[in-house]
């Protein structure tokens, strides 16, 4: 069961969106295995996991690197359907999430993440 989540400094001081629940350890390494494919594939231009302030999405999911603009409020860095992660500027740093989400969910959607990419 996730603990509620505590924002770090730079986002209580800065504004930036956290949700409601700490990320569990498998969801970060679940999403830094993705990050690895941008790093790897060359999916973009720059890596939208990292604080590159890109973004990229397809039809399964989307990730929005942390956003320098402050006209734009950024509700969450990665969205899968209903799962909503938050960071502060770059993956790992202050993760979040908005819902539980078991380790069978977990993989399911990394199935689907990494096959839609591939």
């Amino acid at each position: 069961m996730s603990k509620e989540y505590e924002p770090e400094l730079g986002q209580m001081l800065f504004g930036q969106p956290s949700q409601e629940l700490e990320c569990p350890d498998y969801i970060d390494a679940a999403l830094e295995f993705l990050a690895t494919l941008f790093d790897n594939k060359r999916l973009s231009d720059e890596n939208p996991f990292r604080n590159t302030g890109w973004e990229w999405s397809n039809e399964i999911f989307e990730v929005k690197a942390y956003s320098w603009n402050e006209d734009i409020e950024q509700k969450y860095n990665f969205k899968y359907r209903d799962i909503e992660v938050s960071w502060y500027k770059y993956l790992g740093r202050g993760n979040s999430i908005n819902r539980e989400v078991s380790k069978q969910e977990c993989w399911v959607m990394l199935k689907n993440c990494v096959e839609s990419i591939i």
